[in-house]
């Protein structure tokens, strides 16, 4: 038979037990409301706002969830690397100006680099999504968060990415076509003349190829500037 004294100290820990148990399960819950409150605000700050980052008051406040956060600012940081990359090799590669209709044959090298620079971003923002929903799924997370995660998810990383991939696809198909149109008129340079931006074409042949791309190439133009008014993608 359990002897008074050790009976008492056996309630007693089962008391002082219950106790932590029962703090620990509030601070837990009180981390879990804070965490979904801050998440509920990140969803009223608009697209290309500066992006939002956590401060270390709040990381007291929503202890290990503040990691959940780090998976999102991380990747969209490695979607903002890719745009900015992107941008700056656009412009190494516009250094000398516009490409005219008339200029076009001779200038497929830097053709060929902005169809290059825009089908890499192109898989290099697939690889970040990639990467990203996998860190996502690998969080465990109650309900309650997992439900307004996956929202402040999809605005700062699936329609990102979704939206650069968007402009950069209809930018690469753009310049794909110029690139045809380049080499039609590189290797039929001495059958096409352009006098004042006007071109000539004897053969009716080659006139109807090129008709055919200056079409297909204007509509392209059209698809690609409206994404670019549309869509701004800039953080």
């Amino acid at each position: 038979m359990m002897r008074p004294s050790l009976r008492a100290l056996c309630l007693v820990l089962m008391a002082l037990c219950t106790f932590f148990a029962s703090a620990c399960k509030k601070r837990e819950q009180e981390q879990l409301t804070t965490f979904v409150e801050f998440l509920e605000a990140q969803l009223v700050v608009a697209a290309d706002a500066d992006r939002v980052e956590m401060s270390d008051a709040m990381r007291k406040r929503v202890g290990s969830f503040g990691r959940h956060f780090d998976v999102i600012v991380r990747h969209a940081r490695e979607l903002d690397d890719i745009n900015v990359l992107l941008a700056r090799e656009k412009t190494q590669i516009a250094a000398n100006g516009p490409i005219p209709m008339d200029k076009i044959g001779s200038e497929r090298a830097r053709i060929e680099q902005l169809v290059a620079a825009l089908s890499r971003s192109l898989q290099s923002l697939d690889a970040v999504r990639v990467k990203a929903y996998a860190a996502k799924a690998a969080l465990e997370q109650p309900e309650a968060v997992r439900v307004v995660f996956d929202r402040v998810y999809a605005k700062e990383i699936s329609e990102y990415a979704a939206a650069s991939q968007a402009l950069y696809a209809v930018q690469r198909d753009f310049y794909a076509e110029a690139l045809r149109m380049s080499e039609l008129l590189e290797k039929h340079k001495d059958a096409i003349q352009f006098i004042d931006k006007t071109v000539t074409i004897g053969d009716p042949i080659l006139l109807n190829k090129y008709n055919v791309l200056q079409k297909s190439l204007q509509e392209k133009s059209h698809t690609m500037r409206a994404a670019l008014a549309s869509r701004p993608i800039a953080r």
